[in-house]
């Protein structure tokens, strides 16, 4: 059986739009629907669906280690189409907003439920970063952000030596000023 072959130009200005397109200098697609014109519709704050509005929902909190210096994994289902719209950080934050921690995520998810399938649910992962600078009783919460929608998804609460239930309470508009403070994502890889 013969082997078909990609003329060489082809092939060179298919990898050249994939760069372009996921380079940094690259500006997200001012479509907040992402590709195709799919909904995203999430949650906000694990409450009510935004309909149309990139999500990323924290689903499960597990913290290990020792006072001041916790390990979290965090399991997020995200609205990630490629690198023009993804989950691009998860942090944790005292129940007044601080920021106590953030793990930044340098590149998308999109096959991380082995689909590309636009309408199949979110693709799902976890992620784990640390040292998280928490009493082992001390109420956090924890939330994602989208590189395009910024918050807007379902936030989890509880401790490091309990377990981690959704806050429903807490909005995209909670602690809205931290979404500018440091760390940032200094580019995307995919």
């Amino acid at each position: 059986m013969a082997r078909s072959r990609v003329p060489l130009p082809t092939a060179f200005l298919a990898v050249l739009a994939l760069v372009s397109a996921c380079s940094p200098a690259a500006e997200p697609g001012a479509d907040a629907t992402g590709a195709g014109g799919m909904s995203m519709g999430g949650t906000s704050g694990g409450g009510a669906p935004e309909d149309g509005a990139p999500y990323a929902n924290v689903t499960a909190v597990v913290a290990s280690g020792s006072d001041g210096s916790y390990t979290f994994d965090v399991s997020i289902e995200s609205a990630d189409i490629d690198c023009s719209l993804f989950a691009d950080w998860w942090e944790v934050l005292g129940e007044d907003g601080s920021l106590l921690y953030r793990r930044i995520l340098e590149h998308s998810h999109t096959d991380a439920n082995g689909t590309s399938d636009v309408d199949a649910p979110g693709n799902t992962f976890t992620r784990s970063g640390g040292p998280v600078p928490v009493a082992a009783d001390e109420p956090v919460l924890v939330r994602a952000h989208m590189s395009t929608g910024g918050y807007n998804g379902q936030v989890m609460r509880g401790t490091a030596a309990g377990t981690f239930v959704p806050a429903p309470d807490i909005d995209a508009h909670f602690a809205a000023d931290v979404e500018q403070a440091d760390p940032q994502p200094t580019g995307r890889e995919f």
